[in-house]
């Protein structure tokens, strides 16, 4: 393409005779345009197939049509015997059908029409039937406007005579005027007034005017008559078979299959990563247990983009679903496959209409192309997951039902792979997958042995692993950290319900009421997060200095307190608001995505010293510029404890960030003389252990003798808890192996 709209020497008016409306105007048109929307009387493919060769051209730069007509084969006295209602629908559409079906007698010409198919099939190509409604039935649609633009916010509006025929162009005298919008705001002004005319048609916003789409009716007729076939380039060639002496050949187009981007450094233990999981039994199959900011989203990417090469040797096209917790991380992950040159869809709860129609255009372009055609959805897990009714999973489940569909090759990129293993989501999993990764710093489910194995058949086992202290100390990728454990001890009050409820635990334990021993844990470990003492320690650490410190991300507990019903988001913001004057956002789950952007942005830019969060920044959303973490929030989930380190490991030299600071409040009863309950020890344990993990690849891990000489204090059994012997320079073994 040689530029776009403005840079062909275009007519203020055109007449054939004696103009070439092909040659001068359509072909041009076509070639610098991206856009095309166009209202006619009448429509045939006859024209489109004449100007091929720059149709080809327009597809392959992400050209769309949207096309209003009415039908060729009926007049107004057809249209009057043929009334309304359903009966009107079924005869227009068996029209519509007869003429798509009708036999081609040139190769070439069949050869065109397969790409008409093609942008028919993917979405490319928009065709609605437009009649003018009557009171007793339908008349035909006359209006003419036709409207090309380019990608730099040029366009141009024909209106006249003219009608989408191959004999209307060629042997028919026609006429028209073209109003540029680049030439000064009248002829803009007029050219805007056409373009808003065809949009409220589209829009079904003119009354009297009757819409039916025509797409779900011609693409089979059109396909079985046809066939169908991608964008091409032209090519010469000798006449052969009466043919005219030009052919089209396969593009070599990047806009249809991915590559590693050349500024893009891949390291060795990437690489390293990629043909291990390419070399596995089966190829293609297993797990990246990589540690929180190595570059999982890297590595997976260059793993996709490897399978497109593959599968585009075999002559088949690939579809990569990737799934992921969070809406946040489907933005990260599209930035991300975008630097690769994929075109990803993405499909979540909030999906706009423009979003939901490039889906199915994706889902429809892997399903009806062939070889060189790599496409990639990028969804969040529960829109994955179809809702259960009383029959099981919903059978009409749009996502589901398309993937069952897909007759090529299939790669499954689960990201934080453990947020997958439940059973409605490990059955939502596609089961004709060729390829699956897992992605996870945690592939292990926390308390799940059952549904971490599942999940393992499903994916694989681990054909790489980098853990923390690898990933800071030998290859550098994220930054060091210091780990300052707070100790926080129960009120007396607290301590008595704390035992009142593991006795209850106890009891339930001893009948075998699982239930309410379900019911009972979730109380005592509310209990435990919403620890009274947590704010005093909160304090003391502002008025230490910390307060006047930026791009930290405190995480709080989940809902109230169970003793004063208070919020403990709510209360941190304010202390931390009202009494030191930081500027504090909350980032939680009711946080809208493109609101929770907005606030990223502003802790790196210092707009924000702090983030209040909940469990959405656990799972893979990147905020490099977060330095201090205060955990507020106590977990003996080792994956969230994990992922919440992981935030504020990320390298950020613009920032000048060197290292992170963690603050990790522990909550621990206070030791009793007359001896400490096997609860309490537990508690103790499970505190204590993911604090010596934490302290472990901290740059000043000898903090771990101190949590260790607390343990000491609850006479725990060094034999259970074997991170008490720890010495000198001696390994964890940590919870993800």
């Amino acid at each position: 393409m040689s530029g776009g709209l403005p840079s062909w020497d275009w007519e203020i008016r055109y007449e054939s005779p004696p103009d070439d409306l092909v040659g001068s105007f359509y072909l041009p048109a076509f070639a610098r345009a991206t856009v095309y929307d166009r209202a006619v009387g009448f429509f045939s493919s006859s024209l489109l197939a004449q100007i091929a060769p720059s149709i080809d051209s327009f597809v392959l730069r992400g050209g769309r049509m949207r096309l209003i007509t009415s039908p060729a084969n009926l007049s107004d006295e057809d249209l009057a015997a043929m009334g309304k209602g359903e009966r009107f629908r079924e005869l227009l559409r068996d029209d519509l059908v007869t003429a798509a079906s009708a036999p081609v007698p040139s190769r070439l010409l069949k050869d065109r029409l397969a790409l008409l198919t093609w942008m028919i099939t993917t979405g490319r190509l928009d065709v609605r039937i437009a009649l003018r409604e009557l009171r007793h039935s339908y008349g035909l649609f006359h209006e003419k406007i036709g409207i090309f633009a380019d990608d730099d916010g040029n366009w141009m509006t024909f209106t006249g005579s003219p009608n989408e025929t191959g004999a209307a162009v060629s042997r028919h005298s026609e006429s028209f005027t073209l109003l540029r919008s680049w030439l000064g705001d009248d002829l803009r002004y007029y050219a805007e007034r056409e373009r808003r005319r065809f949009d409220a048609l589209w829009n079904e916003k003119v009354p009297g005017i009757r819409f039916w789409s025509a797409n779900e009716w011609i693409e089979e007729p059109l396909k079985a008559a046809v066939g169908i076939r991608e964008p091409s380039v032209l090519i010469s060639k000798h006449p052969k078979d009466g043919d005219s002496a030009e052919s089209t050949a396969p593009v070599n187009r990047l806009s249809l299959l991915p590559s590693i981007p050349g500024n893009l450094e891949i390291r060795d233990y990437q690489k390293a990563a990629v043909n291990s999981w390419l070399s596995a039994e089966p190829s293609g199959h297993g797990v990246f247990a990589l540690a929180t900011g190595v570059g999982k989203t890297i590595t997976a990417m260059v793993a996709a983009t490897r399978v497109a090469s593959l599968t585009e040797t075999m002559n088949r096209p690939v579809l990569v679903l990737v799934i992921v917790p969070l809406v946040d991380l489907v933005h990260q992950w599209k930035t991300e496959a975008e630097r690769f040159g994929w075109r990803p869809a993405v499909a979540f709860g909030d999906s706009s209409a423009a979003d939901k129609a490039y889906l199915a255009e994706v889902l429809a372009s892997a399903r009806a192309s062939v070889g060189r055609r790599a496409e990639m959805i990028i969804t969040t897990a529960d829109t994955l997951t179809p809702r259960m009714t009383s029959a099981g999973p919903d059978p009409n489940h749009y996502l589901q039902r398309q993937l069952s569909l897909h007759s090529g090759y299939l790669l499954v990129i689960g990201d934080e792979m453990h947020s997958l293993g439940t059973r409605s989501r490990l059955a939502a999993l596609p089961q004709n997958a060729a390829y699956r990764l897992g992605l996870s710093a945690t592939p292990k489910r926390h308390g799940d042995d059952e549904g971490t194995e599942s999940l393992l058949r499903y994916f694989g086992q681990p054909v790489a692993s980098i853990g923390i202290k690898e990933a800071i100390y030998k290859y550098g990728v994220l930054v060091e950290y210091d780990y300052r454990p707070r100790r926080i001890d129960l009120s007396d009050d607290e301590l008595r319900e704390y035992r009142l409820l593991s006795r209850r635990i106890a009891v339930a334990y001893g009948s075998g009421d699982e239930k309410a021993q379900e019911t009972l844990i979730r109380q005592r470990t509310r209990l435990v997060q919403h620890v009274s003492a947590k704010f005093a320690e909160l304090r003391t650490l502002m008025t230490s200095g910390i307060a006047l410190q930026s791009q930290q991300i405190v995480y709080v507990a989940e809902g109230r307190s169970p003793s004063t019903e208070e919020n403990q988001l709510s209360e941190v913001e304010q202390i931390l608001a009202d009494e030191y004057g930081m500027r504090v956002a909350r980032y939680y789950g009711e946080t809208e995505s493109d609101a929770r952007l907005g606030l990223q942005r502003k802790l790196a830019d210092g707009e924000l010293d702090a983030l209040i969060a909940m469990k959405c920044l656990d799972e893979g959303v990147d905020i490099p510029s977060a330095r201090i973490g205060i955990m507020m929030a106590s977990t003996q989930n080792p994956r969230q404890f994990v992922q919440r380190r992981g935030r504020l490991l990320r390298q950020h030299p613009a920032s000048g960030k060197t290292h992170a600071e963690i603050y990790d409040f522990i909550v621990l009863p206070p030791p009793d003389p007359e001896g400490v309950t096997e609860s309490e020890k537990t508690l103790v344990g499970n505190e204590l252990g993911r604090a010596v993990e934490l302290a472990d690849a901290a740059r000043n891990s000898e903090v771990r003798y101190t949590l260790i000489e607390w343990a000491l204090e609850y006479d725990l059994n060094p034999e259970r808890y074997t991170w008490m012997n720890l010495e000198g320079d001696d390994e964890m073994e940590t919870w993800t192996g």
